[in-house]
């Protein structure tokens, strides 16, 4: 089949990601394809993300050659570079992508958390968001794994037209799902509770944010160990709440071990 455009692949991924499960290597190959149509068009935070996600699924899965994990490495790894170029000319845009992880689009949410006017477009996806969650919940039960990925992926739709508000109860649904389906342990909980704490943290609701970002470095460090990069990307996060509380040394410890963490796999 001959995908040639991001809408093209987008329905493709959906129709993958139902048929094989979100973490089949197939659906990597495919994120990574997108990836590579939207670092193409200097869509760098739009590329990061899936990026992430293809790496993510990759590593995970034993049957594949070191060289396919490298190469998609060393591809996020020129994304990371054009967005770090402060001349770099880049596509405006109002958020960040998910991370590998299904991870909210909060690192640019503005300070004010205004709803915003979602676009005919906008609407039409939310439509489809829709349509696939009532899908996935008719074929594979209400309390599927793959139900707490579509929610996280309304979840972004909300962000990227700052419904901030409507966000909330998705993120919880996803969470409580992921905790019964997958077990309070696994990594997919743990992105799922930095999704949550990103939004409090963003709504200045910091109280509630801290020990989520705390389970989830928990189970980061017992999956992966402190010095992985899953780990470095929840503990960065967590090291800007540290900051906005009033605890700037600990947060410089977080962040220079952050950096360790980063320049160790260049």
């Amino acid at each position: 089949m001959k995908l040639e455009t991001i809408t093209e692949l987008e329905r493709f991924l959906n129709i993958q990601e139902q048929a094989l499960g979100s973490d089949s290597p197939e659906v990597a190959n495919t994120l990574t394809r997108l990836a590579d149509l939207y670092f193409s068009k200097g869509l760098l935070e739009e590329a990061e993300a899936l990026y992430r996600r293809a790496l993510n699924i990759k590593e995970q899965s034993s049957g594949l050659h070191k060289i396919d994990i490298e190469s998609t490495r060393q591809n996020l790894e020129k994304v990371l570079t054009r967005k770090r170029a402060p001349s770099q000319s880049r596509t405006p845009s109002s958020h960040v992508q998910w991370q590998t992880d299904s991870s909210t689009s909060l690192d640019a949410v503005p300070p004010s958390m205004a709803l915003g006017w979602p676009s005919a477009f906008d609407q039409d996806k939310d439509k489809e968001l829709e349509i696939e969650l009532a899908s996935i919940k008719h074929m594979m039960g209400l309390e599927h794994p793959q139900v707490a990925d579509c929610l996280t992926r309304i979840a972004d739709q909300y962000c990227r037209n700052k419904r901030y508000t409507e966000m909330e109860p998705v993120l919880q649904e996803a969470l409580r799902i992921r905790e019964r389906a997958l077990g309070a342990e696994h990594p997919l909980v743990s992105s799922s509770l930095k999704n949550l704490a990103r939004l409090y943290y963003f709504q200045k609701r910091y109280e509630l944010s801290e020990p989520l970002f705390k389970r989830a470095l928990s189970i980061r460090q017992k999956a992966y160990g402190k010095n992985h990069e899953r780990y470095a990307d929840v503990e960065e996060q967590y090291a800007k709440l540290l900051r906005k509380t009033g605890r700037a040394l600990l947060a410089q410890d977080l962040d220079d071990h952050v950096k360790q963490v980063r320049s160790g796999r260049r």
